[in-house]
C-alpha cells in the first residue's frame, strides 16, 4: 500500500510539471450540513452537494487543447495506480467507532470528578446556574456582536475575542437559540484557573447585506475563571450583570462598571469565554421546520447515572422520605406525566404562555421562538393521541442551590403539521411515532415539599389562577418569580435520545 501511494504522490508531482495550463478547469465547491432538533423530537438529517464548473478564462474555446505524447502515458499509468488503490481501498474492512457503554460510563465520572472539584474549591458553584449564565453570555454574545454594546461583555471575554469582532464586518444576529449544552471537559489542575469546556448546539438568524439566513451551528466554547472563585449568588448567575453590584451588564472595554464604577478584569469575578471554536455550520431552509425524519435512538439503551442507586439514597436522607417508591411514584404522576401532557398539549394549539410557569426562562424562550415561526405560516404541530408508555429514572443531581432528576419519557402519537384550514404539511395523521426523550427537572433546594398532588392551574406559590404569568414567569398576582424553580419542580432541559450523553 505505502509503495502504491509513494508511486501516485512522484505521479501527481511529475504531472504538475507538465504543460496542461490550457486544460485546468476552475475550482468545486462542497458544503455539509447537520440537523436541529425540535420539541416533537426530530433527528439530524446532512446533505453534501459538489458542483464543478470551468472558467472561459484559462483556456481558448476555439483551439482543441494540444496534449503531448508523453503526457498520454503518464496519464495512463497514473489512471492505473489510481484503479488499482481504489481497488485495494474497496477491499479494506471498515470499522466505525462508538461510543460503548464503558466509553460512556468513564466520561460521566470524569464530568462528575470535575463538577465535584470545583464546589470543593467554590461551594457556591452550581451546575445548573453556570449553565444559565452561558445561555445568557451566549445570546448577548451573537446579538451585540459586531456593534458598540459587544464592550459591555468585555469581563466576559478574552481580549482576543472582542478584539475578532470589532474588526468583523457589519452584521446582524437575532433570534438566537440554544437546542443543547454538552459538558465536554472540567479542568481544574492548573494553579491558577479552572476551566469548563462545554459543545453547544444553536440557531439564530443572520442579516448580512439586507439579507436575513438562518443558521444551525455546533460551537465547543472554552470558558475560564481564577482559581478558587467564589461563585455569586443565583440572581447574579442567571443574568449577565455586574458581580458588585448586579446591575445588568453595562462595561467599557476596559472592564469599568457604567453603573458603580468598579473594574471588573477577565475571570477575576465571573467566568469569562476564553476561546470558541465553530465545529459546523448549516443554512436552514424554511422547509426544515416540517420536515419529518425517521426518530434516531428510541431502541438505544438508557443512558443512566454510574452512581444513580447511591444518588436516590442521598436524595431520600436529605429530604427524609420514609422510602422511595412512595416519592417515585408521585413524582412520575405529578410532574412527568403531567407536565408532559400538559406542556405538549399546549404545544399543538400553539398556546405555548399558557404553561409559562412549568419551563424555565432558557426552555420557555427557545421554544417560543419556533412557535412564532409556526404561527407566521398559520401552521401546527398536532400530537393527537399522545400516550407515554414508560418513564425510567436517569440521574440525580445536587448543589448548594438546586437539585435536578431527569428521566427518560417513551411516548407515541400521531406527529404531523397542518395549516389553520386543516392541510397537511408535514408528518402523518395515520402512522403512529414512537419517540423518547430525556427531561431534566429541577428546583430549589429549600423549596418546600408539597404533601398534596400538584396543580398545573395554579401559581404554585399564592395559588391564585395561572392565567396571569409574564414573559419573565412572575406571577400576576403575587409577583412571585415561577420559573426558576423556588416554589416547585420546572422543566430545565430537553435532549432527543440520539444526542443525551449522560
Amino acid at each position: 500500500m505505502r509503495g502504491i501511494i509513494l508511486v501516485l504522490v512522484l505521479l501527481l508531482s511529475t504531472l504538475s510539471c507538465l504543460d496542461l495550463a490550457q486544460a485546468r478547469p476552475g475550482g468545486g465547491h462542497s458544503s455539509a450540513g447537520h440537523g436541529s432538533s425540535s420539541p416533537s423530537g426530530s433527528s439530524s438529517s446532512g446533505s453534501f452537494s459538489y458542483n464543478r464548473s470551468y472558467s472561459s478564462g484559462n483556456y481558448s474555446t476555439g483551439t482543441p487543447v494540444q496534449v503531448k505524447p508523453v503526457s498520454l502515458v503518464i496519464s495512463l499509468l497514473f489512471v492505473i495506480v489510481l484503479i488499482i488503490l481504489l481497488k485495494r481501498l474497496e477491499n479494506r474492512q471498515v470499522f466505525t467507532a462508538a461510543p460503548t457503554a464503558v466509553n460512556r460510563a468513564a466520561q460521566q465520572q470524569k464530568i462528575k470528578s470535575g463538577l465535584e472539584s470545583l464546589k470543593q474549591s467554590a461551594p457556591n458553584f452550581s451546575g445548573i446556574l453556570f449553565l444559565d449564565f452561558v445561555h445568557s453570555l451566549y445570546g448577548k454574545f451573537y446579538s451585540y456582536s459586531t456593534h458598540p454594546e459587544f464592550s459591555y461583555l468585555s469581563p466576559f471575554l478574552s481580549a482576543e475575542l472582542q478584539q475578532h469582532f470589532r474588526q468583523a464586518q457589519p452584521w446582524t444576529i437575532n433570534e438566537v437559540v440554544i437546542n443543547g449544552i454538552r459538558w465536554q471537559e472540567i479542568n481544574t489542575q492548573d494553579i491558577e484557573i479552572e476551566s469548563i469546556c462545554l459543545v453547544i448546539d444553536a440557531n439564530y438568524t443572520l442579516h448580512l447585506q439586507g439579507k436575513p439566513t438562518r443558521y444551525a451551528v455546533t460551537e465547543r466554547w472554552l470558558l475560564h475563571r481564577k482559581k478558587g472563585l467564589l461563585s455569586p449568588e443565583p440572581d447574579k448567575m442567571q443574568t449577565l450583570c455586574c458581580p458588585y453590584c448586579g446591575a445588568p451588564a453595562h462595561f467599557t472595554d476596559a472592564g469599568k462598571c457604567g453603573h458603580c464604577g468598579s473594574i471588573v478584569h477577565q475571570g477575576e469575578m465571573q467566568w469569562c469565554l476564553g476561546k470558541r471554536v465553530v465545529l459546523r455550520t448549516t443554512a436552514l431552509a424554511a422547509d426544515d421546520l416540517v420536515s419529518y425524519a425517521e426518530e434516531q435512538g428510541t431502541e438505544l439503551a438508557t443512558i443512566k447515572q454510574a452512581d444513580l442507586t447511591g444518588q436516590m439514597l442521598g436524595f431520600q436522607q436529605l429530604h427524609a422520605l420514609p422510602d422511595w417508591d412512595t416519592f417515585w411514584q408521585a413524582f412520575v404522576d405529578d410532574i412527568v406525566k403531567a407536565y408532559f401532557l400538559t406542556i405538549y398539549a399546549h404545544w399543538s394549539t400553539r398556546d405555548w404562555q399558557a404553561v409559562r410557569h412549568l419551563l424555565s426562562d432558557r426552555l420557555y424562550e427557545a421554544n417560543s421562538f419556533w412557535l412564532n415561526l409556526y404561527a407566521e405560516n398559520n401552521w401546527f404541530n398536532r400530537l393527537d393521541d399522545l400516550k407515554i408508555t414508560q418513564v425510567e429514572l436517569v440521574k440525580i443531581e445536587q448543589d448548594k442551590f438546586y437539585e435536578a432528576i431527569t428521566v427518560r419519557v417513551f411516548a407515541s402519537c400521531y406527529d404531523y403539521t397542518e395549516d389553520a384550514a386543516g392541510k397537511l404539511i408535514g408528518g402523518s395523521k395515520r402512522a403512529l411515532r414512537r419517540y423518547s426523550e430525556y427531561w431534566t427537572f429541577v428546583r430549589r433546594t429549600n423549596a418546600q415539599p408539597h404533601t398534596a398532588p400538584y396543580s398545573l392551574t395554579q401559581c404554585p406559590q399564592c395559588g391564585a389562577p395561572a392565567d396571569n404569568m409574564g414573559q419573565t414567569g412572575e406571577c400576576g398576582y403575587c409577583g412571585s418569580k415561577i420559573s426558576t424553580g423556588q416554589f416547585s419542580w420546572v422543566l430545565f432541559l430537553i435532549m432527543q435520545d440520539d444526542v443525551y450523553e449522560g
